[in-house]
């Protein structure tokens, strides 16, 4: 338990050291690259010294996405487009604003309060995150070495700026490692709670019911009566409807502010026609270009290159993990050709499988539907990207290579500062 404690607190520190290193590298980038893009001015205007401070300090933070979080929380949904982007991020953004940051409104704007409180709450965020997945490893594989180097790396995420900066993935992460950990503990109620929460502020939060499904009803005891298997799949289905109540609210808002009959003075969308009506899926559509195999261009060729690591990485530890025991992945996890051995790599375990599906539906779904190059930082937030890369520390036996575990750590490290440096200075990737 003392052990437990002290590493937690290592994890915080070196999460926060990180922190502080990202933000370093991106104000001393800005300083000697001119923006292309200048939209910052328009939100940070500089009209005073401290105005200015304040813009060089936590400007290289308000880049691409973090425009409209910045604006939903200082003005609500004002625009159809802006609804791709979930509100938890900006809802929490306008609490801090307005009690923690309240006292400085004699020296800050309130925009200003509210760019503030989004960097707060990601980098604070963050942290959180980090804890909470080393301590989800520890409790799933046992492994305190193992749940230790997983945090480090996630503190080394390739996508670190975007953790810090005003978007939602830190945020996301720490919700729903925290909804794991209360999975991993068969408390399931806390969890869909959690995973409730996290689909307000990241739309793929939907997914992760699928833990339910699989606990309940993949791995459920077939030796159980007709009545017992119908109790557990009642449960197995409320548990789900409350992990969705989350993003069907922020839809059911959507349809409000535009297809409802109080509104009927404001011309109804098409989308308020369709069945379902999810203002998300048009709007991504519609405004973003989001479909399948809509990326597929030759102009988009860069962005695919920019992605390829981390899909190549995904796909590689999707796939040994299925080639360690075929049998295993054949029966959904029911089944093993390492039944009762004791050694295993944590990695390689049986509690691996449901995360592994859930990174198999998400690459799936990112390289045939999604903006291609958003996939490491989006990836940002799945532990088995963290516990693959660990894996590669571990036995020689069933890591890769050594070679391997250098060039996992180089693409963190490099992708990360490149990152920094380009997001700074508002390049893309976004």
């Amino acid at each position: 338990m003392q052990m437990a404690t002290s590493r937690i607190r290592t994890v915080a520190y070196y999460a926060l050291l990180s922190r502080v290193a990202i933000w370093a590298i991106a104000v001393a980038s800005h300083a000697l690259i001119q923006d292309y893009d200048s939209a910052l001015d328009l939100i940070l205007p500089i009209e005073t010294s401290p105005q200015r401070l304040f813009k060089s300090i936590f400007g290289v933070f308000l880049r691409w996405d973090a425009f409209y979080f910045v604006h939903i929380a200082e003005n609500g949904y004002a625009f159809e487009q802006a609804h791709a982007f979930f509100p938890l991020l900006p809802i929490l953004m306008r609490f801090v604003a307005n009690s923690v940051l309240a006292p400085l409104g004699s020296v800050m704007t309130y925009q200003q309060q509210i760019v503030l409180a989004g960097v707060l709450a990601a980098n604070v965020s963050f942290i959180l995150a980090a804890v909470q997945l080393y301590r989800l490893s520890n409790i799933l594989f046992g492994n305190e070495r193992f749940a230790f180097l997983s945090a480090m790396l996630y503190i080394l995420t390739p996508s670190g700026i975007f953790m810090s900066a005003i978007y939602a993935e830190s945020l996301f992460a720490a919700i729903s490692f925290t909804g794991m950990i209360y999975t991993a503990r068969r408390q399931y109620l806390p969890a869909a709670v959690l995973f409730s929460l996290s689909s307000t502020a990241r739309s793929n939060g939907v997914l992760y019911a699928g833990f339910f499904v699989y606990d309940l009803v993949i791995q459920m005891d077939l030796s159980k009566t007709t009545m017992q298997k119908l109790l557990i799949l009642s449960k197995t289905a409320i548990l789900c409807a409350i992990s969705w109540l989350g993003f069907l609210a922020v839809q059911a808002y959507g349809y409000s502010l535009y297809c409802s009959e109080d509104h009927s003075n404001v011309y109804m969308r098409p989308w308020c026609l369709a069945k379902p009506p999810l203002l998300y899926t048009f709007v991504q559509s519609f405004y973003w270009n989001v479909g399948f195999l809509r990326y597929y261009e030759i102009k988009q060729i860069p962005n695919f290159l920019m992605a390829a690591p981390m899909i190549t990485l995904s796909a590689v530890g999707i796939y040994s993990y299925i080639m360690h025991d075929t049998r295993r992945a054949l029966t959904l996890g029911r089944d093993s050709i390492y039944a009762g051995r004791k050694q295993t790599p944590p990695f390689m375990s049986q509690a691996m499988f449901p995360h592994i599906v859930l990174w198999a539906v998400l690459l799936l779904s990112n390289i045939t539907t999604m903006h291609i190059q958003i996939i490491t930082r989006a990836f940002s937030c799945l532990p088995p990207v963290y516990w693959f890369a660990a894996h590669q520390f571990g036995d020689k036996e069933y890591g890769l290579r050594v070679g391997y575990a250098r060039s996992v750590t180089i693409f963190f490290v490099m992708y990360g500062l490149i990152g920094v440096i380009l997001f700074a200075n508002f390049f893309p990737p976004a």
